[in-house]
């Protein structure tokens, strides 16, 4: 458990410094049997009918980090057309609660609130069941448009939550486990999985996760390549830190694990993070 984003950070990781240990034992220790297979890194597959990659047929989120240091994003329709717009947050995984609170309250026609600008002409604010407001509108030169684009924003988030219940292709998947912690897999094209992450407490922590796999995936040093206890060989993707952030299943040698690295790592600028 997991649009424009993916191309608006994948420009700015150089400017902005755009999930985690190791699986359990028994995990990257499992039979020859679970190692994957070669076949799932070359992966040619086209664009699928419901792609996450497909940013022309959903709406999309886009979370950048401002000149004053902040976290915002907006919330866009396929047309590019910009619904509603954060507040700043101080750190990414707290503009991604945010996210996820649009995507849970937006839904609700309840949550809107009409105001009238101080300028003149009307907007909107979305809250929270707390009554915070997490996202607010432009401001329109009349009220029915205002109301207009409440219904639209409604459908929204609708329609981008079904999306990416059913994605499919290369994409970032967050789950929750049985023991209700929340964790993410990357995706290849065809569907495999070519790395996955620790548990979070919280599904924006597994999000962030997500960004830091697209932060740190493309620089070859950041992965190891560890023998597992068993037999095969499996990748540790690591932060600037040293902290293992990802790992991949067990392949059944050593150049088949590094040409898994090469995979993911032209695999991930073309992984829509949202």
């Amino acid at each position: 458990m997991w649009a424009r984003v993916a191309h608006r950070l994948l420009m700015q990781r150089t400017m902005s410094n755009r999930i985690v240990s190791i699986l359990s034992a028994l995990l990257l220790t499992s039979a020859a049997a679970a190692c994957a297979s070669e076949d799932d890194l070359v992966d040619t597959t086209s664009i699928e009918e419901n792609s996450w990659g497909d940013l022309s047929s959903r709406p999309s989120f886009e979370l950048w980090k401002s000149t004053d240091g902040q976290f915002r994003f907006h919330l866009a329709l396929a047309s590019q057309e910009i619904l509603v717009t954060s507040q700043g947050y101080n750190s990414r995984t707290a503009a991604l609660t945010g996210l996820l609170s649009v995507l849970e309250n937006g839904k609700n026609p309840a949550s809107y609130e009409l105001l009238t600008a101080t300028s003149g002409g009307t907007y909107f604010n979305l809250k929270a069941a707390n009554k915070a407001t997490i996202a607010t509108s432009q401001v329109y030169a009349d009220a029915g448009a205002a109301k207009a684009d409440v219904t639209a924003t409604v459908t929204a988030t609708a329609t981008y939550t079904k999306a990416w219940d059913t994605a499919t292709g290369a994409r970032f998947a967050v789950k929750q486990d049985v023991g209700g912690q929340f964790y993410f897999n990357l995706h290849a094209r065809n569907g495999g999985i070519m790395l996955r992450s620790e548990r979070y407490n919280t599904k924006a922590a597994a999000l962030n996760g997500a960004f830091s796999v697209a932060d740190n995936g493309l620089t070859s040093a950041r992965y190891q390549v560890v023998a597992a206890a068993s037999g095969g060989y499996y990748l540790n993707l690591t932060a600037t830190n040293g902290q293992v952030i990802a790992t991949s299943e067990v392949y059944a040698s050593k150049p088949s694990a590094e040409r898994a690295r090469t995979a993911v790592i032209a695999l991930l600028p073309v992984v829509a993070l949202l």
